[in-house]
């Protein structure tokens, strides 16, 4: 079950996602891996190496799809 986040944590999570481009920051990855965890996904925070980026990808993107669900 996914978690219900209020609207300062939807503020909080749009202003993160903005400094997400091609790259993850540092600081932001067990920030991105928790929300995503969150947001009902699955297994242990991945390396931040390149060979997991398909993993970071998908935790990005399920991310910004809950952002786009959030404003329909």
């Amino acid at each position: 079950m996914a978690y219900n986040f209020n609207k300062e944590e939807i503020s909080d999570i749009r202003e993160k996602m903005s400094r997400i481009s091609t790259h993850i920051p540092n600081d932001l990855a067990s920030w991105v891996w928790s929300t995503y965890k969150k947001l009902g996904g699955q297994g242990n925070q991945p390396c931040t190496c390149g060979s997991s980026g398909k993993l970071w990808k998908s935790a990005v993107d399920k991310i910004n799809s809950f952002l786009k669900e959030y404003d329909n």
